[in-house]
């Protein structure tokens, strides 16, 4: 007896403990992840009109477009800017960062700041999708994507990076977010961590394989221009340099990508000097992403050299 009641308080201990550490995950913003369809057009992104509270309290809300932002109407409003944030994680901006601090929000800001009255509403469209590269952008908003007129925007701002250059398309079940919402915080962290020990044994491609993709990407960046440009929008290409190149490391496809756009007379904005002045390597909350100290900065410059450009 002495041992199933041993046996019994240890069974309610480990569950006492667990549902514990279950409050513990939820306050910390786990249990409820921002849930993604997919498709083979585009591969995934978030399905519209949900609304979460993340990390750090960050408010994330996926508008009914499933678009990062504000709710909007699918058509633009007469008289108003509707200005598309194309990219990967960068510009998704991280659970950790509320919507009002994304630099898509800012950026729009500050046109309507130094613009009062031109516009009816100035409206930031944040399309970016976490692991997303060239490919999946063209699925969604490409010549022969699934939403071709771009949700009717004015501007579109593609944000791009080295390790863009290294990816294809990608599609479910090849990153760690989730379809249908777990039963437990539990559950999310636990495929978070399994994530994490899978791709460690992952190795890289080839470097001709990373030559031959880049390669594809950087004409899939074109096209994506040219098809904006055919719309009547206005294009601006972005680069974000990672943390490593702030610190004077190498920059793989920021020539080739300068090169391009140069050609294809497609403007390109250089975050790296503003990274530099404002901070550097604490403007980033990893090796890729920035804080919210990160995105201030972005969004300004993104936002002044936007607020010129509608006037010329």
């Amino acid at each position: 007896m002495r041992a199933v009641r041993w046996l019994a308080a240890a069974v309610l201990g480990l569950a006492g403990l667990a549902g514990l550490g279950e409050a513990v995950l939820r306050l910390a913003g786990f249990g409820h992840p921002i849930l993604y369809d997919n498709r083979a057009a585009y591969g995934y992104r978030p399905l519209p009109d949900q609304t979460r509270r993340r990390f750090g309290g960050a408010r994330v809300h996926v508008n009914n477009l499933g678009l990062r932002g504000a709710d909007v109407t699918p058509e633009r409003p007469p008289g108003a800017l509707r200005i598309l944030f194309l990219g990967d994680s960068v510009t998704w901006g991280g659970s950790y960062v509320d919507d009002a601090q994304l630099f898509a929000t800012i950026a729009a800001d500050t046109v309507r700041r130094q613009h009062p009255g031109r516009f009816t509403a100035v409206e930031a469209l944040d399309a970016g999708v976490n692991g997303w590269g060239a490919e999946n952008i063209a699925g969604l908003v490409g010549a022969e994507g699934e939403f071709p007129d771009a949700f009717g925007s004015d501007v579109w701002v593609l944000t791009i990076l080295d390790d863009d250059f290294r990816r294809e398309r990608t599609h479910v079940g090849e990153v760690p977010y989730f379809n249908v919402s777990p039963a437990m915080a539990w559950e999310e962290l636990l495929v978070l961590g399994a994530y994490r020990i899978v791709t460690t044994y992952k190795r890289p491609k080839p470097a001709a394989d990373f030559e031959r993709i880049g390669r594809e990407d950087l004409e899939v960046y074109r096209a994506l221009a040219a098809h904006a440009r055919a719309r009547g929008a206005l294009v601006l290409f972005v680069w974000h340099p990672d943390r490593a190149a702030v610190g004077g490391a190498e920059e793989v496809w920021k020539g080739r990508l300068a090169a391009m756009a140069a050609d294809a007379r497609v403007p390109l904005l250089d975050l790296l000097p503003a990274y530099r002045h404002a901070g550097g390597a604490a403007l980033y909350v990893d090796g890729l992403h920035l804080g919210v100290a990160g995105h201030a900065v972005a969004g300004r410059a993104i936002g002044e050299w936007l607020a010129e450009a509608v006037l010329r």
